[in-house]
């Protein structure tokens, strides 16, 4: 019986040292750029760091192209390799962007001012129950990977509440988780990163709990 060859970070890495044609790239870490990418930018915005006056010219257009396209991608190429969590987690992320960087250009402004908190909090509301499952299998990961999740799921918690309440320090909570995402996924980029150029496991993701035969582990 064949059995297939994975293609890990190590087995990249041997490959590219051996100049190996049949070499291939993962487009994990180009997830997990537009994610650092535009939650940095629209967290940011929202804890206070930055300029809220910043948001409508900026958001949109990162948010469209940098936070959806490149997570949409990376989660189509992740379907391919068979694994669900990633290919889930990229690809949702990446219509959501999608979604909300049109709603913020064209949909929100023409609404009503009363309106559009709770247009907001409507759109970002289902979304709270997919994170929240998405956040469970990630107990079956690493705990650097559940870290960074928590934050998210506080994030999409944190948004409902401000656009149905109007409350700004909801947006000031999910501001900072937001933040804290951020800074968790550019710990998971720099592990895979290293990974991938050093042939070994460099950066320690925590104790892992999903079986051996885990795509990621």
């Amino acid at each position: 019986m064949n059995i297939p060859r994975r293609s890990g970070p190590a087995e990249q890495a041997f490959s590219v040292r051996r100049m190996e044609p049949s070499a291939q790239a993962q487009l994990g870490p180009l997830g997990l750029t537009g994610f650092i990418v535009v939650t940095t930018i629209a967290t940011g915005i929202d804890a206070g760091v930055f300029p809220e006056k910043l948001a409508a010219s900026v958001v949109p257009l990162v948010g469209f192209f940098i936070g959806g396209l490149a997570q949409l991608l990376a989660g189509l190429f992740q379907a391919q390799r068979g694994d669900t969590w990633h290919a889930t987690v990229f690809g949702g992320f990446g219509v959501f962007w999608m979604a909300k960087a049109l709603m913020l250009q064209w949909v929100v402004p023409a609404l009503d001012p009363s309106l559009r908190g709770d247009a907001m909090g409507l759109f970002t509301l289902p979304w709270v129950f997919v994170v929240f499952v998405l956040w469970l299998g990630s107990f079956r990961i690493h705990l650097a990977l559940l870290s960074t999740f928590t934050c998210v799921l506080v994030v999409f918690v944190g948004l409902v509440c401000n656009g149905f309440t109007g409350e700004v320090v909801w947006n000031r909570i999910a501001g900072w988780a937001g933040l804290c995402a951020a800074l968790g996924a550019t710990y998971l980029l720099a592990g895979q990163i290293l990974a991938s150029t050093w042939g070994r496991p460099v950066l320690p993701m925590g104790r892992f709990l999903s079986p051996p035969d885990h795509p990621e582990t």
